[in-house]
């Protein structure tokens, strides 16, 4: 039945009517939300897809409830699937358009944020720090990349500086020149970084 059901939520999240997919969307997210939902490697797969699908909706509503998704997703999915979330998430940072990069970065901060602290998180880390760090010192990256890479670095090193001991040297050496920024904001979120960085 659950499956029937979740078979039903699915393609109603892919219709044209905005109302149904708000509505699928949220029948989603209580399902995730459900201490027993379990879901095959198929539906894995699906609801990896289709949420990430849903971070480029249109309608603000729905892929603002397809960020909701995610945090009770990556604690349902298996380390494959969360991996090639954060690798997606990661390309629409760095390479995606405007109006997508905003709901990429507040969906990476989630995963980050929900991750288990454990081999999952480690995959994490060494499959989005570098492409952090190259939003953060690549050639002709925008200020808003940086900012928003710094960002969700910051919040990476918060929760998770201490499994990345090998890596402060590099982040540093990343970091530091974004000190002579001529941008106010980058100094700052680099500083922000910095402190993070130190403290773990």
């Amino acid at each position: 039945m659950a499956n029937l059901n979740m078979t039903s939520i699915l393609e109603k999240m892919t219709g044209k009517d905005k109302d149904y997919r708000y509505m699928a969307t949220s029948d989603l997210l209580s399902e995730l939300n459900k201490e027993g939902f379990k879901p095959d490697a198929d539906l894995e797969i699906k609801l990896s897809n289709i949420v990430l699908q849903q971070l480029d909706d249109a309608a603000g509503d729905v892929s603002g409830l397809a960020v909701k998704c995610l945090a009770p997703l990556v604690k349902k999915v298996r380390e494959p699937h969360v991996l090639e979330m954060t690798n997606k998430l990661c390309d629409k940072l760095l390479n995606g358009k405007n109006q997508h990069r905003d709901i990429a970065s507040i969906a990476l901060k989630t995963v980050v944020s929900e991750v288990p602290n454990s081999s999952v998180a480690q995959s994490v880390l060494v499959s989005t720090c570098p492409q952090l760090i190259k939003g953060i010192t690549g050639p002709g990256m925008s200020t808003e990349i940086k900012c928003e890479c710094l960002d969700i670095l910051c919040d990476v090193l918060h929760k998770f500086g201490n499994l990345m001991a090998s890596d402060h040297g590099l982040l540093l050496g990343a970091l530091l020149p974004q000190l002579s920024s001529n941008q106010a904001s980058v100094r700052k979120k680099t500083v922000s970084c910095i402190a993070s960085l130190a403290s773990s």
